[in-house]
């Protein structure tokens, strides 16, 4: 088979480029393309270029598509993947030959609303994939009665492909017993959603820098931002007092911070999943409660959501029990096969 994996910014990028690495061991013809990763952003992420660099509009007159045995899109807004999947089908209307087949899914596991608004905007596809057992179950539940005349897509748990299944080389001294430390607080564009919550945050990050001077703490942002923009709006380093072992993240360094981190706190980054697969002791911020707009319904279960006034000093982040394990199995970690069941799913398409 030929595969063509299309993404348009930098998450979708590593993601691609993730997968087809893991495809092109596997003996397929893989190739990444879309939108060139702006350079000028900062992101949290190694850069991560396609292979080829087109305009949508590009790729879709271009004879990549039309020879491809399958599509793998991956794009940012649910208006672009379904502009995309149906220029691609009325294209191969037009030129009388069959479309080749979608696959698409959410770079990310998550449960409740949130799940369920992943399903709707990938309706379009042919083949949705889903990280685990979990959403399976959810998504099948909705979907087992829908009417023949518009079927759903064909679902396929695929575990948590988009993301390094094991830290990057030269980092695996992460998750160590003894000083020094490092905290990876992994901070996000839309959570907390409260006004001043991030600022409350970073005070509580400071006190506690501050408490444990043997521990280095990382705030790291999980998404890409203008470089003259802040996660906090309209901050002020002049008028902060942080502690010297409390710093903001160099671009390109989140993969390697949770590689090399003893421990991460979030709100509810999809990150936090790549830190408990890694094995490190994580703290989901329960002071926001259960709620879709923190992001923190697929959290429920997991065991690590924790209040913040439980934590004075660092060292007490280590002794956290471990995530619940069952939890994190269901959420798709329990999947190591998913680049072959996903070969198998598309040459059943093909036939």
């Amino acid at each position: 088979m030929t595969i063509l994996l299309i993404s348009d910014d930098d998450r979708s990028a590593l993601a691609c480029n993730l997968l087809a690495a893991q495809l092109k061991t596997r003996g397929q013809t893989c190739l990444t393309a879309g939108l060139s990763v702006d350079p000028k952003r900062d992101s949290p992420f190694p850069l991560s270029q396609p292979q080829v660099t087109l305009s949508l509009e590009a790729l879709l007159a271009s004879s990549l598509v039309e020879t491809a045995s399958a599509l793998g899109v991956f794009l940012k807004t649910p208006e672009k993947l379904k502009g995309f999947i149906e220029s691609h089908r009325n294209l191969a209307t037009q030129r009388d030959r069959p479309a080749a087949p979608v696959f698409s899914g959410p770079l990310q596991a998550s449960l409740g609303d949130d799940l369920m608004q992943q399903l709707y905007d990938h309706l379009g596809c042919d083949l949705l994939l889903l990280p685990g057992e979990r959403q399976h179950q959810a998504v099948t539940a909705v979907t087992q009665h829908w009417p023949a005349e518009s079927p759903p897509p064909r679902l396929l748990k695929t575990g948590l492909w988009f993301m390094p299944e094991r830290p990057p080389l030269g980092s695996l001294n992460g998750g160590r017993a003894t000083p020094p430390h490092l905290l990876v607080a992994l901070v996000q564009e839309t959570a907390p959603s409260a006004t001043g919550g991030k600022a409350q945050l970073l005070r509580q990050l400071a006190q506690w820098a501050q408490a444990s001077p043997d521990w280095s703490v990382v705030v790291q942002r999980d998404y890409s931002l203008d470089p003259e923009l802040h996660w906090i709006p309209d901050f002020k380093p002049e008028e902060w007092s942080l502690p010297n072992n409390l710093i903001f993240a160099a671009p390109g360094q989140l993969l390697s911070h949770l590689a090399s981190c003893s421990a991460c706190v979030t709100v509810s980054s999809p990150w936090a999943m790549t830190a408990m697969s890694w094995g490190r002791k994580t703290m989901v911020v329960g002071d926001y409660g259960i709620h879709t707009k923190e992001g923190t319904t697929s959290w429920f279960g997991s065991g690590s959501m924790h209040r913040l006034r439980s934590i004075q000093h660092l060292d007490q982040l280590l002794e956290l029990p471990d995530t619940n394990q069952v939890w994190l199995e269901s959420m798709g970690w329990e999947v190591h096969d998913g680049v072959d069941r996903l070969i198998n799913a598309l040459e059943e398409l093909k036939a």
